[in-house]
């Protein structure tokens, strides 16, 4: 009988291979990088990762799970029976924020993997995909819903969905300031950005 001591020792030994897998992802890129490397950079054998996962896709694939779960449930709850949009789009994205400046490295290689990773492995059947799509459909919806209500300026929210995109990327991801961007910092500079887009 698997004892509860066994089982946490067990997950822990998975989280340090899915770290592992991270770093090696990060400087090989998914082409280059190996099982071996994946264990080596562990500090385990090989037999004790494929104890855990067949190859290193099943890695790629349960990071990319994992990752895209978490940033869907920490929003879940602010976008659920929402009625002020910009409200809830300006506070879900300082949500994510914050989980960005806690681990700049995974999220980094949430939002660069997909465009790495074999075809076969990045179809909707993926759990990944589908928490990745109801995200970015809440959003679209909230500008939608804001623009309706006179909460954010007329504009196509598909184009302001892409704009905005990039903004959020280089916000957390360029420079070297780690500093907690504030909820208030969040709305003036998405408010900012959005009113200097609408005049235009």
């Amino acid at each position: 009988m698997v004892t509860e001591r066994q089982i946490k020792e067990r997950e822990l030994r998975k989280q340090n291979i899915l770290d592992s897998a991270l770093s090696v992802f990060k400087n090989k890129g998914f082409e280059g990088s190996t099982m071996d490397e994946i264990a080596k950079d562990a500090d385990f054998g090989k037999a004790t990762l494929y104890y855990y996962f067949n190859s290193k896709e099943e890695i790629f694939v349960e990071i990319l799970n994992n990752g895209w779960k978490m940033i869907w449930e920490s929003i879940e709850e602010e976008v659920h029976d929402h009625d002020q949009p910009k409200e809830t789009f300006i506070n879900s994205l300082n949500i994510i924020g914050g989980l960005v400046r806690k681990n700049q490295i995974l999220f980094e290689f949430l939002f660069t993997a997909p465009q790495m990773m074999p075809t076969a492995f990045s179809d909707d059947k993926n759990s990944w995909k589908n928490y990745q799509n109801k995200m970015y459909g809440v959003f679209q919806s909230l500008l939608e819903e804001g623009i309706e209500k006179n909460e954010f300026p007329k504009m196509r929210s598909d184009i302001m969905m892409r704009a905005i995109g990039g903004l959020f990327h280089g916000l957390f991801f360029l420079g070297n300031d780690k500093k907690q961007m504030s909820r208030e910092t969040m709305e003036e500079f998405i408010s900012t950005f959005i009113g200097n887009y609408s005049s235009d």
